[in-house]
């Protein structure tokens, strides 16, 4: 009988780990996987939003100041100063360029714009804010503001969780970039709410009727992470989060929003260093490590009145917490399969083990314990593995091992009856 169990056990595991990785393989299994991070992010959601302290030096904010504002051929700066300031920033090879002051000048369009344009073309990623205010009260019945032809320029949200109309929602466009710069990257729109006690909230998402913006963090994280919008999975209400490509994670307040720590260092460059070119080297030795190569680079106006707002270099410290966070790695490969061996070797003990007794139990008792070590593993280096397979394997085990063993019990009981009624 151990033979005959151990065959039809080998036959269950062929047809199971067939039909799993068919449906996995095809995306039939998302949902439950999804369903499963959620259950392990929610349960380490303290840790999972603490940036890690070592991590940093990633952004760096080139500051354009008001008390500087005459040495600019204008305030705002002029489409020269910018376009000046842009190619010496082209020496540093930036992974990113976030322009999170809007760039522009109204109508008719200034001098030197096109060429401002053309500056642009070296980088590779660009994100160029939208400059919003948000409505006072988020509710369903907020008439949708005026977008013009930003509603066919702005991605959205395509993988929403939730409610809906949990996150904020816009009440006017105050400024978007030049036509002629939106062409040269990405949108992302730009809206804060009030300082509360050193830190701020910024919307991951906004709110335009009921479709859902990318602000101009997630758009910098999407493209940063290669995060096409069809897989960019958003979350609202308990256990809002952001989920992206290569793992990362951007836990969230139920409405979408960002916590911000306003204590936050960010490295800050004054712009005019880099715009004196070959005239003097005004750059000090420690701006220069901190622009290094490959970083991300967010450009705007700032002011040293501590008092005020300081939009732009809340954007950077934003994004600097943001990629100082955890990410996730879901096991593939030969670790994912050292999981599968692990969870076939549970199911033949559950089958064939201790005369097949009370196979159901010990199956329940196996899936209890591969989730109690589930949970510690993400909790300790934030690892997971797709259960579908593993669990599949357990309850295979767990049937045969009943189904045989009833049998085999059914067998022994027509033995022994005609003995006992001699």
């Amino acid at each position: 009988m151990y033979w005959i169990r151990l065959l039809f056990l080998a036959a269950s595991w062929v047809s199971i780990g067939w039909y799993v990785d068919r449906e996995q393989s095809a995306g039939r299994f998302q949902h439950f996987d999804e369903l499963f991070l959620d259950f392990l992010a929610s349960n380490a959601r303290e840790r999972l939003s603490q940036p890690d302290p070592s991590a940093g030096g990633q952004v760096v904010m080139v500051a354009l100041r008001e008390s500087d504002r005459l040495d600019y051929g204008g305030w705002p700066p002029t489409p020269l100063d910018w376009q000046m300031l842009l190619k010496s920033l082209q020496d540093y090879a930036p992974a990113a360029l976030v322009l999170a002051t809007p760039l522009n000048w109204g109508s008719p369009p200034p001098e030197f714009l096109p060429a401002l344009a053309e500056s642009l073309m070296p980088y590779t990623n660009v994100i160029s804010a939208v400059e919003m205010t948000l409505a006072e009260k988020n509710h369903a019945e907020i008439s949708p503001p005026f977008m013009g032809d930003l509603v066919e320029t702005l991605p959205q949200f395509q993988r929403i969780e939730g409610d809906v109309h949990l996150a904020p929602a816009i009440a006017a466009l105050v400024s978007v970039p030049d036509p002629a710069l939106r062409v040269m990257g990405e949108l992302g729109l730009e809206a804060s709410l009030p300082h509360q006690e050193g830190s701020c909230f910024l919307p991951y998402a906004l709110r335009v009727g009921a479709r859902l913006y990318p602000s101009l963090l997630a758009q910098t994280l999407a493209r940063l992470t290669g995060t096409p919008y069809a897989e960019h999975r958003l979350r609202l209400g308990p256990g809002a989060a952001a989920y992206l490509s290569n793992g990362a994670f951007v836990p969230l307040g139920q409405e979408g929003l960002v916590k911000v720590n306003l204590e936050r260092k960010v490295p800050v460059i004054n712009a005019l260093d880099l715009m004196t070119g070959t005239l003097a080297e005004t750059l000090s030795p420690e701006d220069k490590a901190a622009l290094g190569t490959g970083k991300i680079i967010v450009l705007g106006l700032d002011h040293d009145d501590r008092t005020r707002p300081r939009p732009a270099f809340i954007q950077a410290q934003a994004l600097a917490q943001m990629l100082a966070l955890p990410s996730l790695t879901k096991l593939v490969g030969w670790p994912q399969g050292l999981v599968w061996v692990i969870a076939g070797l549970a199911s033949a003990w559950i089958c064939l083990g201790g005369g097949a007794q009370h196979p159901l139990r010990r199956g329940l008792i196996c899936i209890f314990v591969a989730l109690f070590i589930s949970f510690g593993a993400f909790h300790a280096v934030f690892i997971w593995c797709s259960p579908a397979m593993p669990v599949a394997l357990i309850v295979t085990g767990s049937l045969v091992g009943w189904i045989t063993g009833k049998r085999a019990q059914e067998e022994v009981n027509e033995a022994s009856t005609p003995a006992s009624k001699v």
